[in-house]
């Protein structure tokens, strides 16, 4: 270490010094550590070069790369993600672009269309990990994965350590696309839910003999005192200002929630195609079009499964027998799956709620089961 430190100071200003310094302590890498070792003359040529000088020390960029990020080589690896994290480096800038979505502006929607009608990869940002790095690395594999051809990005909340370093990290010419709505409706969407119904406090699978009004129970809304946080607001739903201080503003898109809704949605997403230069969505994946997003506290609830055996049938729950004999212990193995879900696209299993209920419910869920094990269920062949 004595060494390295020598070195530093005998070829860095104290300046680039810092730099390279601060890029150290704030790592725990053992492996960034060894390769600071390893590729110290060349970490320091660069920091030296007029390139360094004129494209980053000149800008005072928060987080300069401390190698050049155009003469690197790169795979999808775990420990590359980490390594570029440490180094500083830049995402690489093929992603399509970057969806910004304040909470209540129809994001769920919108990244339902690019996932699953438009074939364009792009995670929900609150299903990710809360922390920059760990988002950082998912993208930077992603978007070294020659099999993902389509990627995007979304942000939807800023309140995650070392932020600031993830967006010095995104490009700034990125093309953005900005969900909003009026402010009126924003509020009522936060502050009208119990959003205490994410943490999904039941059971997931379930047989013919459970009492299955604790599911009617956890889709019935109960009236809850609104709770004004303006510090939680402003972490996740007002963050455009914010966040639009990292890129160039000529190059953001807003998307009025409006253009979104089930009759607009299919023509706004073939025009979005066209601008930002992805698949446009399937004419067989028209269904999914016609989804509510959201219909209650129903996706929350969503996917459940049913495991139907003939072993339980004598047991089933009715409304008439509340205190039948419960099963607990799921036969997975001798049983039938059924899967309730938000409507979905499935190629491995047939999805049979028209054969149950022939109402405007069947656009929002669906009930999906193995094509043999339904023939089973047609012969009445648990």
């Amino acid at each position: 270490m004595q060494n390295l430190l020598l070195y530093i100071k005998n070829n860095l200003t104290p300046t680039l010094a810092q730099i390279l310094l601060q890029a150290l302590k704030n790592s725990n890498n053992e492996k960034f550590f060894t390769f600071v070792l390893e590729n110290i003359e060349t970490i320091c040529t660069w920091l030296n070069s007029s390139e360094f000088k004129n494209r980053y020390l000149s800008i005072k960029h928060p987080y300069p790369p401390l190698i050049n990020p155009n003469f690197i080589e790169i795979d999808a690896s775990r420990h590359c993600a980490e390594l570029a994290w440490d180094l500083n480096l830049p995402l690489p800038k093929h992603y399509k672009f970057i969806y910004i979505s304040p909470h209540g502006v129809g994001a769920a929607a919108f990244l339902r269309y690019l996932n699953q009608c438009c074939d364009v990869t792009c995670f929900a940002s609150w299903v990710l990990p809360p922390d920059s790095k760990e988002r950082y690395c998912i993208n930077y594999m992603c978007l070294n994965d020659n099999t993902i051809t389509q990627y995007a990005i979304n942000i939807s909340e800023i309140n995650l350590p070392y932020f600031d370093k993830y967006l010095s990290l995104l490009d700034f010419n990125s093309k953005i696309i900005c969900g909003v709505r009026d402010p009126i409706g924003i509020l009522k969407h936060n502050w009208g839910r119990d959003w205490s119904k994410v943490l999904r406090n039941y059971p997931s699978e379930f047989n013919l003999t459970y009492d299955w009004r604790y599911y009617i129970d956890y889709l019935a809304h109960q009236n809850h005192k609104i709770k004004i946080d303006i510090n939680e607001l402003q972490q996740g739903v007002f963050i455009i200002s914010y966040l639009l201080k990292y890129f160039n503003k000529d190059n953001v898109y807003y998307l009025d929630m409006e253009e979104i809704r089930q009759s607009k949605a299919f023509d706004t997403m073939n025009l979005l195609a066209i601008n930002f230069n992805f698949t446009p969505p399937h004419k067989d994946k028209l269904d999914l079009f016609k989804i509510k997003e959201f219909r209650g506290y129903i996706r929350y609830l969503f996917p459940i499964t049913l495991y139907a055996n003939s072993k339980d049938i004598n047991n089933t729950f009715y409304l008439n027998t509340p205190k039948n004999n419960k099963n607990f212990n799921i036969d997975k193995t001798s049983s039938i799956p059924i899967i309730l879900d938000r409507k979905h696209i499935n190629h491995e299993k047939i999805d049979i709620i028209q054969e149950i209920i022939k109402n405007d419910l069947c656009n929002d869920m669906g009930v999906y089961i193995d094509k043999n094990d339904f023939k089973q269920l047609e012969q009445n062949n648990l």
